[in-house]
């Protein structure tokens, strides 16, 4: 589809369509966050047990990411994101069924694999239609109308955690992913122009992801941006435990600070949707980067003077998504431009190796977790620096 058609057709329909795509991870974890105690007490197991559903859904997202970027690029976008999609209310439908922990894992695990497909498709797509600077400001449209959602959801799982069965939240979740079936189903069209019927043959696929990893421009901006997600996952693996059973605020209080979270999220990223076109991609990497790090030490700094209050953690942390809503669009669109034959490779190996990266934080979080706001806030101080020195050894000088 020429861009010339996308405009005929309405860049708002696509950023709106895409956007609805990928609210299907934030969906699946903000609205299941301030339900974590109530979960947790309705199986009859410790809030450690519930994060590592949490886990869960990170590692199946991390192992969907490889598959559906070849699968789209040798079946077209629209089949696999329409499968994608149905096998999601299933799993979701499993996991709000669950008797035990160890089924909601399992069931949890499959929606990650089929989360991964919000990402990864939304980002092929809007490579199908534009390339750097404006797919980076479609990627950045895309992730703000996905981060609408989270404003909404997190106090809605709050609410529905207090006031109503824990098993409500997997519900809504059901609901919505049933209507992005039927969306999805009779409002999108087909993008790719040509398919690549070699894709899945295993030499071919090795190949272009041998051809992907060699690229270096990809390889960096991918590694920052996946520390950024890490900090990101840290916080939602740590947060409703430590604020709703360490601190004490009630379930629908915590999706109300969540949503103040993600309103600096929605902020920087209607601010960088508009600075793109006057300043470089670069300037936007570095500040955001510099934005991660010192964020991330503030919220340090509380930790280890124990000021153990919600501010200490929510206000660093609205900082931090500033800064990820600055930078990531940026680095994806930079990972992504020098593929335009294989996008859907190039973004589902982006995907894996940055929610690989985020699976091994939420795992070691789930582990070392103590009750106190430390071990959070250590690892998203140490991804924040890590992604300052990502930029500061290796981007600008690309």
């Amino acid at each position: 589809m020429s861009e010339k058609q996308v405009k005929n057709q309405g860049y708002i329909f696509y950023a709106c369509l895409l956007g609805f795509l990928t609210m299907i991870g934030p969906i699946a974890i903000d609205i299941f966050l301030p339900a974590v105690p109530a979960i947790a007490q309705g199986l009859n197991v410790g809030i450690g047990s519930i994060e590592f559903s949490l886990t869960a859904i990170f590692a199946g997202n991390a192992l969907g990411q490889i598959i559906y970027g070849p699968l789209s690029d040798r079946f077209g976008r629209k089949p696999i994101i329409v499968l994608a999609l149905l096998i999601y209310f299933i799993a979701t439908v499993g996991a709000g069924l669950a008797a035990d922990v160890g089924t909601l894992i399992f069931w949890r695990f499959i929606q990650g694999l089929m989360t991964a497909s919000g990402r990864i498709l939304s980002n092929a797509v809007a490579r199908d239609l534009f390339e750097r600077e404006k797919l980076a400001k479609l990627i950045t449209a895309i992730m703000l109308i996905s981060a609408i959602s989270t404003v909404g959801s997190s106090p809605l799982g709050g609410y529905l955690s207090e006031n109503f069965h824990w098993r409500t939240v997997f519900w809504f979740m059901s609901a919505y992913s049933g209507a992005a079936v039927i969306i999805f189903l009779f409002f999108f069209k087909e993008t790719i122009e040509e398919k690549d019927y070699r894709a899945l043959r295993p030499s071919v696929l090795l190949g272009n992801f041998a051809d992907i990893l060699r690229n270096r421009i990809f390889l960096i901006n991918v590694i920052c941006g996946g520390f950024v997600l890490s900090g990101l996952v840290a916080y939602l693996n740590s947060s409703s435990g430590l604020l709703i059973g360490t601190f004490g605020i009630k379930p629908g209080a915590y999706g109300l600070w969540f949503s103040l979270v993600m309103i600096g999220y929605m902020a920087a990223a209607g601010i960088a949707g508009k600075l793109i076109d006057y300043v470089d991609m670069r300037w936007l990497i570095r500040f955001g980067s510099i934005t991660v790090a010192l964020s991330g030490l503030v919220m340090l700094g509380f930790a280890v003077a124990e000021i153990n209050h919600v501010l200490a953690v929510v206000v660093p942390m609205m900082f931090f998504m500033v800064g990820l809503a600055i930078l990531l669009p940026q680095t994806t669109s930079a990972s992504l431009t020098p593929f335009p034959r294989n996008a859907g490779a190039a973004s589902s190996l982006q995907g894996f190796i940055q929610n690989s990266m985020a699976a091994v934080v939420s795992a070691l979080l789930s582990t070392f977790a103590d009750g106190s706001s430390i071990p959070m806030a250590t690892a998203i101080a140490l991804c924040g620096l890590a992604a300052a020195a990502t930029y500061v050894l290796y981007i600008r000088r690309l």
